[in-house]
């Protein structure tokens, strides 16, 4: 038995090795995912052929989504998305998403590809969202995909993991987000380098799977390699009837090493915000609260399931978006877009003056659609607020239920004195 962190025990049994790896040490690892999206396969398969390979040695482990450019914004973008449409047919990749069903990471999860005990290797830096499964799922360049795909293997440096145990649980009016954004205050961008992270505790017990995933998909904003949720029942329960593939748990060993152990009381924390224009730039609500904001978006890989949008529905609670704002809700998929409709709560955003846009990525990365102008302020429910992320404007990052309450208000609000 190898034993360790949960990362050592993975990267083992991925690179299958008798031996614990070392943190520091380099394992060749065979993954059982390999995910890809409308950017990242298009320059992946270019590194793929000029490395040598004309096919894809494990088509069966490819996962391909089109979520970034969706709808598709320009000729360019379009000859690509048919180009690596035409290569997902000649390499037989069945795990192929066109636009329109969603983002990657929430595709996995709702669809049963997020499983405890696998490896993930993501050519997305969220990849870590995955994590909240009890995966090691880390982000590769695309190079590494291009080797990964004609290969099959990768080669990886074990990561030292840190601890964080959150005691107590969340306070009515604070969500998994402002959960987050507390760790990022803990760790900062680079409290974390190369690190895996490691959630214990039961605040963290007490999250849902949706809120698990907000946790561990900001971890690579601490520089994390992994961000690790150990499965528990609520896991299991999750998986039970949706899991494509059968798996293996996997928890810490009582010898477990780790570098750092951090703490955080759930029980203690109030709604906040990542400011402009850093992620660990982290305050209050309160301490910000009657800021004027031009725009509201409520997606992206961070807060974009059906759980996170009926929070900011119930927030909203048939109240009209602020004259002067405006709101954009981007499912994270199809399936929760369908719920939307199918509820009521999709006619809801729309009714309170909202606009609701095709399951993707959405303006999160300024591609394209609700870009910020010269002086505009955006409260959003991502997980990136650097400098241009959106446009000229800035970014205060936030829960679904700050979200609302900024919708309705026209300015930032603690949601706890609108519920």
């Amino acid at each position: 038995m190898v034993g360790g962190t949960i990362a050592q025990q993975i990267l083992a049994a991925h690179a299958e090795t008798p031996q614990r790896p070392a943190p520091g040490s380099h394992v060749t690892v065979s993954p059982d995912w390999v995910l890809c999206h409308d950017i990242s396969a298009y320059a992946g398969i270019e590194r793929m052929h000029e490395l040598g390979f004309s096919d894809v040695t494990n088509p069966e482990n490819v996962i391909l989504v089109f979520d970034h450019y969706v709808p598709s914004p320009n000729e360019r973008i379009s000859t690509q998305m048919n180009e690596m449409e035409a290569w997902v047919e000649d390499q037989g990749i069945e795990h192929f998403f066109p636009a329109g069903n969603g983002i990657s990471h929430n595709l996995m999860a709702e669809n049963g590809y997020s499983l405890p005990g696998t490896l993930v290797l993501g050519a997305d830096s969220h990849t870590t969202t995955h994590g909240a499964f009890g995966a090691f799922a880390t982000g590769i360049g695309h190079t590494d995909l291009g080797e990964v795909l004609g290969t099959g293997d990768l080669w990886l440096r074990v990561p030292e993991t840190q601890r964080v145990v959150v005691e107590d649980t969340l306070p009515d009016g604070v969500g998994a987000k402002d959960l987050a954004l507390a760790a990022m205050r803990e760790f900062g961008t680079n409290g974390a380098i190369y690190d895996a992270v490691e959630f214990h505790g039961a605040g963290v017990r007490d999250l849902e799977m949706h809120e698990r995933q907000t946790l561990s998909n900001i971890t690579v904003e601490m520089g994390a390699m992994a961000g690790i949720v150990p499965p528990d029942e609520t896991t299991r329960e999750y998986l039970d009837g949706r899991a494509v593939r059968d798996y293996t748990p996997v928890e810490p060993t009582a010898d477990a090493e780790y570098t750092t152990d951090r703490h955080i009381d759930a029980g203690t924390l109030e709604p906040l915000v990542a400011k402009p224009s850093a992620v660990d730039n982290i305050d209050t609500v309160a301490n910000v609260a009657g800021t004027a904001v031009d725009q509201v978006f409520v997606g992206t890989c961070n807060n974009s399931s059906w759980a996170d949008i009926q929070a900011f529905a119930d927030h909203l609670n048939g109240e009209s978006v602020a004259r002067g704002t405006d709101l954009i809700v981007v499912p994270g998929t199809k399936n929760t877009l369908k719920r939307m409709n199918e509820t009521g709560v999709a006619n809801s955003i729309l009714d309170a003056g909202g606009m609701v846009g095709t399951p993707g990525c959405g303006p999160c990365f300024g591609a394209h659609g609700g870009l910020l102008g010269e002086g505009d302020v955006c409260v959003g429910t991502m997980n990136r607020n650097f400098p241009g992320r959106m446009g000229p404007g800035e970014i205060y990052l936030a829960s679904p239920q700050t979200a609302a309450a900024a919708a309705v208000h026209g300015e930032v609000t603690d949601p706890r004195e609108v519920v």
